[in-house]
């Protein structure tokens, strides 16, 4: 089997730059053909004017109708290339005019070529600072916001450590206060309580001892007001004598418990 025989790649010739004529190119090529007419013009020109001069000359030599129809005809000649050189010359004239206006276009294009280049190499090197221009942006934004930011917690801190410095204090004296009630009451004997029960009891005792006069008293009001009504009144003391030696006899039980009292004090206070 023989082998396929390898496709030769035409190497591709590099593309041709494009030059661009410009419309100044142009018309100086106008101007030059225009020149080389006028110029090839002037020499007929010339050419018909030595005609001319050599007719002359013949014309004295020998005056004949043959001289005269020669310088004639050499006259004519003349008129028509000195018509066709003065045309020619218009042509280059206006030649070299459009090449001048042909030249201001091309400077203003030229010039706006230049300016839009340089807009976009600017807007490329805008465009390229763009991402160190925002990094350092953002960097300063950072720092102020930071500091800013750091600032308010600062204040938030101080109010919030003053508060907490406050219920501290508070919960301290609180506490302080408890540990005050506590090793009041680890201080304080037991006996004391006893004797404060006992002055209780006591002045329990005495207070009704203390309303007898009152009831003397509106026994013998009755008595003084309504003297009919004796047997009443006689009945109504007898009922509140035994009352009073009821609370007699309390008050005469209770006061050995008045003197135990005044003897357990002075124990109280050693």
């Amino acid at each position: 089997m023989k082998k396929p025989a390898k496709k030769k790649v035409a190497s591709k010739a590099p593309a041709k730059k494009v030059v661009k004529i410009t419309a100044a190119q142009k018309a100086g090529v106008k101007v030059t053909a225009a020149q080389a007419k006028l110029t090839t013009q002037a020499t007929k020109l010339a050419a018909t004017r030595t005609k001319i001069a050599g007719a002359k000359a013949k014309l004295a030599a020998k005056s004949s109708p043959a001289t005269k129809r020669a310088l004639i005809a050499a006259r004519k000649d003349f008129k028509t290339t000195n018509a066709r050189f003065k045309t020619m010359q218009n042509d280059v004239k206006a030649a070299k005019s459009v090449l001048r206006l042909a030249q201001v276009a091309d400077s203003l294009a030229a010039a706006e070529a230049t300016a839009k280049a340089g807009l976009v190499d600017l807007e490329n090197k805008l465009q390229a600072k763009v991402t160190s221009d925002l990094a350092a942006a953002v960097k300063k934004f950072e720092q102020r916001w930071t500091k800013v930011r750091a600032a308010k917690n600062a204040k938030k801190v101080k109010a919030a450590a003053k508060k907490l410095a406050a219920k501290i204090k508070a919960a301290e004296k609180k506490a302080a206060a408890k540990a005050k009630a506590e090793a009041a009451k680890a201080n304080a004997k037991p006996k004391a309580k006893k004797t404060a029960k006992k002055k209780v009891v006591a002045k329990v005792a005495k207070a009704p001892a203390a309303k007898k006069p009152a009831a003397k008293k509106v026994v013998k009001k009755a008595v003084a007001k309504k003297p009919a009504k004796k047997a009443v009144a006689k009945k109504a003391v007898k009922k509140v004598s035994p009352k009073k030696s009821v609370a007699k006899k309390v008050v005469a039980k209770k006061a050995p418990a008045k003197k135990a009292a005044a003897k357990k004090t002075p124990v109280a206070k050693s």
